[in-house]
């Protein structure tokens, strides 16, 4: 049994657009999501499950007509030959997400047992927090060894919900397992005072900048690595008004 963190996000056109929850990765072979595979998507209360449908399918239209007629849709797993991702992939699209009490923008728990994963949102008061969002780790190439080294990049418009508008001072508190962003704009008007109280406790200091007009706060180096944080990890950003936690997530305690 292993778990994944994923997020409903948006599929086509602005105009056309659809709620659509993505899955990809090596281990969907491990559970049997084989390239090929059917798979069968149904929402249920609070969430979704996806049942692997390859084996003793007697008629493909009569499988189809059941899923269909219970709510659901059949999806088959292909291998993606995108320039940032090569490997097994299958996704699921259309209003029938909604019907398991989804919305667009929900951080999501996946439970992934062989030949089935179940989907659950993340209740972010079992956090503290108000709010979560999915953040996926990435990785720059450092300017002298050329090796990879991880990058935390966080964007969007919910930072600026949170109080992190473009050209704002914030701190960074790396623990085990998680760092916390607070914004520094508030009570203190000095940037020399700022850095100062960063000094003194350790933490990093950062700047929301901006990228395609959105906010972003990105951090690197030693401050990340201490963390335990992984390469091409999916963590979860809970956060309120003007602090942001990052962290790695107690599974059993959030959903099953």
């Amino acid at each position: 049994m292993r778990y994944q963190l994923l997020m409903v996000s948006r599929a086509g056109a602005a105009k056309q657009s659809r709620p659509c929850i993505l899955f990809r990765g090596d281990w969907l072979s491990e559970t049997g999501f084989v390239q090929g595979a059917l798979v069968q998507a149904l929402p249920e209360p609070d969430g979704m499950v996806f049942n692997l449908c390859n084996e003793n399918i007697k008629s493909y239209s009569e499988l189809f007509n059941e899923t269909r007629k219970a709510g659901g849709n059949l999806l088959q797993v292909y291998r993606a030959e995108e320039k940032s991702y090569k490997g097994l992939t299958f996704l699921t699209t259309g209003k029938y997400i909604l019907t398991g009490g989804l919305a667009v923008g929900d951080a999501l728990i996946a439970k992934c047992g062989y030949d089935r994963i179940r989907v659950r949102k993340i209740d972010p008061k079992k956090l503290g927090f108000e709010n979560v969002k999915i953040v996926p780790l990435t990785s720059i190439k450092a300017s002298r060894t050329k090796l990879p080294v991880l990058k935390v990049r966080l964007h969007g418009q919910w930072l600026a919900d949170a109080g992190f508008i473009i050209h704002s001072l914030v701190t960074a508190h790396a623990e085990q397992g998680s760092i916390t962003f607070r914004l520094r704009n508030e009570g203190m008007d000095k940037y020399s005072d700022v850095v100062k109280y960063a000094r003194a406790n350790k933490m990093k200091i950062a700047q929301v900048v901006s990228e395609n007009d959105l906010p972003t706060i990105g951090v690197t180096g030693s401050l990340v690595k201490s963390v335990g944080f992984d390469f091409h990890e999916m963590v979860a950003a809970s956060y309120e008004h003007g602090i942001i936690k990052l962290q790695k997530l107690d599974f059993e305690r959030l959903g099953f």
